[in-house]
């Protein structure tokens, strides 16, 4: 009897001590700003060791991976959770919690350098997308969440145009370049390393209006390799989105983090080498229920 009792002991023990779940995070490309911003808080917060990274190709796939069980976590664009339920009615979504509510991405919309031609009497015709109502019956090349974005605002703005679906990003500017597309729409945070090292493409203006103004804000795009001048557009709020987890390790990690995060807020903002994101980012405005 007194031998069991150790035993039992040092089993109870053992169980209490049990580390917390390992947990898969859905992000993006490994240069994106998804990917950047889940490794500062890992430089902030201990129970990041306990979350596990997923690239992948942006929001659209990171929702349907959280939906269907394969991640707990996923940085995913508030318009792409608004967009599956009002549009596409999935009651599964009315499952999902915003674990953190995080920056502002900008719509970044590229087009060609417009191309002059004159005729014989020297007239002049420019031909290319110079501006957003230039999209009207164009090809608009998008990947990742970026398509859904591109669908709402084509609605939104009554702007209609053939949206493109694409691998990624480099697939989206070798379409570009090729022709195969008139423009290419992507939904990303500001300054994006690969933006900045564009050339021959300019980006155009995306302009506002009472519509979009109920899920996008106005922003100004800076890239002085692209324009001498900032560029206005759009811009949606992201979102790290969980589901409804009700078991209690998992609840207690996820919670620890979204204090951790919010509590580090400073650290994020000012701390050299995170990302310049965190300086859009307030922890008060959630586009989407608080995970509780």
């Amino acid at each position: 009897m007194n031998r069991i009792l150790p035993t039992l002991l040092l089993t109870l023990t053992a169980a209490q001590a049990a580390p917390p779940p390992t947990l898969n995070v859905a992000t993006g490309s490994p240069t994106g700003t998804y990917s950047a911003m889940f490794k500062n808080i890992g430089q902030v917060c201990t129970q990041s060791a306990y979350l596990r990274e997923r690239g992948t190709s942006g929001s659209l796939e990171n929702i349907d991976l959280l939906l269907n069980n394969e991640v707990s976590l996923a940085f995913v664009q508030s318009d792409v959770l608004k967009a599956r339920q009002q549009i596409d009615k999935d009651p599964r979504v009315e499952n999902i919690r915003t674990l953190l509510p995080l920056h502002h991405e900008e719509l970044h919309l590229f087009a060609r350098p417009p191309t002059v031609k004159k005729n014989i009497l020297g007239k002049a015709t420019v031909t290319g997308v110079q501006s957003f109502a230039d999209l009207k019956g164009k090809r608009v090349g998008a990947w990742g969440g970026s398509l859904i974005t591109a669908r709402v605002v084509s609605a939104m703005t009554g702007v209609p145009y053939q949206i493109v679906s694409l691998k990624d990003q480099p697939s989206a500017f070798a379409a570009l370049q090729a022709g195969q597309v008139d423009a290419v729409l992507a939904v990303v945070g500001q300054p994006a390393t690969w933006v900045k090292a564009l050339g021959g493409v300019q980006l155009v203006a995306v302009p506002s209006n009472e519509k979009l103004s109920a899920i996008y804000a106005p922003a100004k795009l800076f890239y002085p390799n692209l324009s001498a001048q900032s560029v206005p557009t759009i811009a949606v709020q992201s979102v790290l989105a969980t589901r409804d987890f009700k078991t209690p390790d998992k609840k207690k990690l996820l919670l620890d983090y979204q204090k951790c995060a919010m509590q580090k807020l400073v650290n994020l903002q000012e701390d050299e080498g995170m990302h310049p994101k965190w300086q859009d980012v307030t922890f008060k405005s959630w586009p989407w229920p608080q995970y509780k």
